[in-house]
């Protein structure tokens, strides 16, 4: 977060709050802000492509309220990132275009982003949330090939008192759900 601090902190000397006014396509400042926010683009968009018909043709628009919301609410852009995404456009005016397969992609994309990024002893990760039907699992790599289904993803787990949470999981076998965590 610190870096998009660094990129996106209105400066004094510029009136409003807006931390991404429009520059003009030529200015130098517009160049600098949108090379280092490229491969935050990149990560919502290659992931979750279908995102752009929301906002066609490249979905700036998105992008950029989605970057000043996380900003103004210092959202760290970790591993939930796609989750923040898909928190904001439950919240925002995209809320009635939003179905079940957008919010499980963005779910899948975060549960993906928390396995190649995670450094504790849990083997893999549980993700939900309230507005879908979707339990989405993943699972770090082991040496043992995966059985489906894990005998951790048949357990009945319990509704979550929060928009989006999630649960380490220490074990691939039944009673791994420990309880769930806010995001």
């Amino acid at each position: 977060m610190h870096a998009m601090e660094n990129l996106t902190r209105p400066s004094a000397r510029r009136s409003g709050s807006q931390p991404f006014p429009d520059y003009p396509g030529n200015a130098r400042s517009f160049v600098h802000l949108d090379a280092k926010l490229l491969p935050y683009w990149h990560t919502l968009f290659d992931v979750c492509p279908a995102l752009l018909k929301l906002d066609p043709p490249d979905g700036t628009r998105i992008f950029r309220e989605f970057m000043t919301w996380a900003y103004r609410r210092q959202v760290t852009l970790n591993w939930t990132f796609h989750l923040q995404v898909c928190r904001w456009l439950l919240e925002s005016a995209y809320r009635y275009r939003i179905d079940e397969e957008h919010i499980e992609t963005l779910m899948i994309a975060s549960a993906a982003r928390w396995v190649v990024s995670d450094d504790s002893q849990a083997l893999g990760v549980v993700l939900t949330c309230q507005r879908s039907a979707s339990v989405v699992f993943d699972w770090k790599s082991t040496d043992q090939p995966a059985r489906r289904p894990i005998a951790a993803e048949l357990e009945e787990l319990p509704p979550t008192p929060w928009d989006f949470a999630w649960c380490p999981l220490g074990t691939r076998n039944g009673s791994g759900f420990r309880r769930w965590l806010p995001v």
